[in-house]
């Protein structure tokens, strides 16, 4: 399959209809970041999608939309022309309007196809087309984003598919699958050999004979069989924690740079976010509060505040004058009772204490008063005189009630009017400086404000970096990076614990299948003289067929790894001219998935490849299996990767990686902004002296001139072919 011409019709930035012509070998966009290389990525992204019916309106172009009178409707559409078996053409679209609110309404999904019948251009359904023409197995082996997701076997299931797909190992599966556990519907010379073998245990229980060693034996046999079963599956689990423990180990001390570099981009994060609490704690912005609190509001009222002292020094003095007056007023009447009660009738009593309390009993008791020497028999005047005269004296020795007295002013308003009046009076003059104050004060937040600002856009510029670290090690947490020392001693413990058990294991399975062997051999012997003997060399042969199955199903296996990995080592030559580029080795897991290693020519596995070394690795691999799909196949087709060399830094490896992927007789479509420099005026511009070299056809990518940067209806990308 070929691409011969894509058309991008109102998908994001491309506004209106852009046709673009691809040939054979070679395409490559150039553009810088913002002009539109993702977005026509995406838009064959959503093209190539049979799964889904996606009309989102996010995909339609900002500047068309704003466009769009009322009412009116557009359409959004990609377009493909491929030649396979003939010119064929897929195309998805959907419609749009604008109704009366402004809101954009999607609707009319379509997806087309056309292919050529010899006599005319028959419709099919687009997705149907496609998947014919290009099956959504083969496409994800074909479109990448970025250098992160270039490894294939990032996913587990990869290799599984790669093999049943590109190598001869699918005709075993009638015949043989290899895992009893993993299929209902075992492969024959499986299903043989299991009913031979319960035909033949069958006849030797039917044997009257040896019953009763056939009992032993076939006794014997059921232990070492599930005692052999349960080795085998703790020795396969060991083994994948062993492979396990290695992945990460090796993820670990791939990422020994990764984690220093991060513990480096953590610790200033710190000191900055230290810095800006503490420069922001210096702001303080309680304007309200210090208008009253700090007297902020009294700033340039001088003469405001002299008529206030004024005021309160004539309230202050009325106060004093009323309440010296109230006191005189309440001591006149308090001294005219006294007198009052003293003169009553004219006469001048005798003290309070005269007689004396003894006295006055003693004379009450005898009802005769001792003073004037008469009688003062009980119930008369005189003797009442005498009881009262006692009453008085012992009221008068209790404690006396003070008499409550109600201020004549119930609040302190004057008082606290006098002394707000002294302090600001103390500080007239400090008041007199609020506008210094104050200006000073604003403008020293101001400063703070614009520093925590400046600390904030490197702790961004930090975090920009931390992220692009954490997404070019996305096999491992943050955690697992800032932890990266402590997990190798660990996880190197847990392998170690591991493989010692395999090891066990594996000495354990040998005798056990030894001694499997033995019994099944003296099994075999007690059939010789029974009428068993013709179902043992039935079973006897039929496992013999299962293990050759077997056999050539692993060596299919390793051939086609093999096949691979000779065929990605072929382009990591290529790729990698004038430097250390080493051996490519895809290495089966146990449990059934792959990965791509390093090593050099004596098996030392290159543990921390750089970026740029690893990418063409993975390049290697995927032009490898590209190859493999047109050998099996007799169909080649294209690879699309968006910015696969963001990692490389400029100069001749971007060169001579582009030289050579032109050489190859492969379409390969590439996003990138290599080939793009600084011209005077710091305007992105291509550097033409670098592709004259480069077969195949180059395209520019950019936003046309001039649009708002910060209006997403102004945005345009425009593509004209350059070479």
């Amino acid at each position: 399959m070929n691409i011969k011409e894509i058309t991008i019709e109102n998908f994001r930035s491309y506004y209106g209809t852009n046709t673009i012509k691809f040939n054979d070998g070679l395409v490559l966009f150039l553009g810088d970041n913002g002009d539109g290389k993702t977005t026509f990525f995406e838009a064959l992204e959503w093209l190539f999608d049979t799964s889904t019916t996606n009309i989102d309106s996010r995909f339609i172009s900002g500047k068309k939309i704003a466009e769009l009178p009322e009412f009116e409707s557009d359409t959004l559409r990609v377009s493909m022309t491929f030649e396979h078996d003939g010119e064929k053409i897929v195309e998805k679209s959907f419609s749009f309007r604008k109704d009366q609110d402004g809101e954009i309404k999607t609707d009319n999904f379509q997806f087309k196809g056309f292919y050529d019948d010899g006599v005319q251009r028959s419709p099919i359904q687009g997705g149907v087309l496609l998947d014919r023409c290009f099956e959504a197995a083969i496409r994800k082996y074909c479109l990448f984003k970025g250098e992160e997701n270039l490894n294939v076997f990032n996913n587990p299931t990869a290799l599984n598919y790669l093999i049943e797909t590109f190598s001869n190992i699918r005709q075993f599966d009638p015949y043989y699958i290899g895992d009893k556990y993993k299929s209902d519907y075992p492969g024959f010379v499986d299903f043989a050999e299991d009913q031979s073998q319960k035909a033949y245990e069958k006849a030797m229980k039917s044997d009257k004979q040896n019953s009763q060693r056939e009992k032993e034996l076939s006794s014997d046999l059921d232990k070492l069989r599930r005692k052999l079963d349960d080795t085998r599956k703790r020795l396969k689990n060991n083994r994948e924690n062993a492979t396990n423990y290695s992945t990460k180990l090796e993820d670990l001390e791939n990422s020994k740079e990764a984690s220093t570099l991060l513990k480096g981009i953590n610790e200033r994060l710190k000191s900055l976010y230290d810095k800006k609490t503490k420069i922001e704690g210096y702001i303080n912005e309680d304007y309200t509060i210090k208008l009253l609190d700090e007297m902020w509001v009294l700033c340039g009222f001088s003469q405001t505040f002299k008529e206030y002292q004024e005021k309160v020094t004539a309230f202050s003095k009325e106060k004093r004058k009323q309440e010296d007056e109230d006191k005189k007023k309440k001591g006149r009447e308090e001294a005219y009772q006294e007198i009052s009660q003293s003169l009553k009738d004219g006469i001048v009593p005798l003290s309070i204490y005269i007689p004396d309390e003894k006295t006055m009993q003693e004379m009450i008791e005898d009802e005769f008063c001792k003073v004037c020497g008469r009688e003062a028999k009980q119930g008369t005047d005189a003797y009442n005189f005498m009881v009262d005269k006692l009453n008085e004296l012992l009221k008068s020795q209790q404690p006396k009630k003070k008499k409550e007295e109600v201020p004549l002013f119930q609040n302190n308003f004057a008082k606290e009017l006098e002394q707000k009046s002294i302090s600001l009076g103390y500080n007239q003059e400090e008041l007199n400086n609020l506008t210094n104050t104050i200006r000073e004060r604003i403008e020293f937040n101001e400063a703070r404000k614009t520093e925590a600002k400046k600390i904030q856009d490197s702790i961004d510029a930090e975090e920009d970096v931390k992220k692009k670290l954490l997404a070019q090690n996305d096999n491992l947490t943050e955690e697992q990076l800032i932890n990266a020392y402590q997990n190798i001693s660990n996880w190197w413990e847990h392998r170690k614990d591991a493989e010692k058990q395999i090891v066990i294991l594996e000495t354990e399975e040998k005798e056990i299948d030894n001694e499997l062997t033995d019994v099944q051999k003296k099994y075999d012997e007690l059939a010789k003289d029974s009428v068993a003997n013709i179902y043992c060399k039935t079973h006897a042969a039929l496992s013999k067929i299962q293990k050759s199955f077997k056999y050539a199903k692993e060596k299919n296996t390793q051939d086609f790894l093999s096949l691979l990995e000779g065929k990605a080592n072929q382009y990591l030559e290529q790729l990698n001219i004038d430097g250390f580029y080493g051996i490519i080795r895809i290495l089966k897991t146990t449990d059934g998935s792959a990965k791509i290693a390093l090593q050099d020519k004596n098996d030392t596995f290159i543990t921390s490849p750089n970026q740029a070394l690893k990418t063409t690795m993975y390049m290697s691999v995927l032009f490898a299996i590209s190859d493999l799909t047109t050998i099996k196949r007799d169909k080649d087709y294209p690879l699309i990767f968006d910015a696969p060399t963001s990692s490389f830094t400029e100069g001749k490896k971007v060169d001579d990686f582009y030289t050579v992927i032109s050489e190859i007789k492969k379409q390969c479509v590439i996003f990138t902004k290599s080939f793009l420099v600084d011209d005077a005026n710091g305007q992105k511009v291509v550097n033409y002296d670098k592709i004259k070299s480069l077969k195949g056809t180059v395209y520019r990518m950019e936003k046309q001139r001039p649009f708002d940067d910060k209006d997403l209806s102004t945005i345009q990308t425009v593509i004209t072919p350059i070479k």
